[in-house]
């Protein structure tokens, strides 16, 4: 499954505006066991997905314009009946957060609380809504990068 989007983000000072083309990409995320007592993750593309089954989301981005493009956020949605895997999030030269309130609010793990039984309780990963990443500096026209995250099938 793939989908591709395209975004127009302004630059200040200028007036020019870059052009940056995202594509997500869905795997299924697969941990094998090998004889010498380590395993290895393999990201494959999925035949099916059941219950229990780990899904990696891909989200490649790629600068399309002639100019910077600077303050990139990405937000991705936890998909329905699943799960975030804790600490799966990766994504070079961004600060990630995530969101326990369908996407109002974004902040690190340690400062996310949900309510339980009247009582506020830390959040856990499977609390989670949507996970954020913001580039921390411009990203060169003609340049790519990405970021992942890994969800379990509920």
């Amino acid at each position: 499954m793939m989908k591709k989007l395209f975004i127009a983000l302004s630059l200040l000072p200028s007036l020019a505006f870059a052009q940056v083309e995202l594509k997500t990409e869905m795997f299924k995320v697969v941990e094998t066991q090998k004889q010498n007592g380590t395993s290895k993750v393999e990201w494959i593309a999925p035949d099916n997905i059941v219950p229990g089954d780990k899904v990696g989301y891909l989200i490649r981005f790629k600068n399309n314009g002639n100019e910077a493009a600077a303050d990139i956020v990405l937000n991705n949605p936890v998909p329905e009946n699943t799960i975030y895997v804790d600490d799966s999030a990766r994504g070079a030269n961004s600060n990630i957060v995530f969101s326990v309130d369908g996407g109002k609010q974004f902040a690190q793990p340690e400062q996310l609380f949900v309510e339980v039984n009247g009582k506020k309780v830390p959040a856990t990963a499977k609390d989670y809504t949507h996970v954020r990443w913001t580039l921390q500096s411009a990203l060169p026209a003609g340049k790519e990068g990405s970021v992942q995250y890994v969800v379990q099938v509920k």
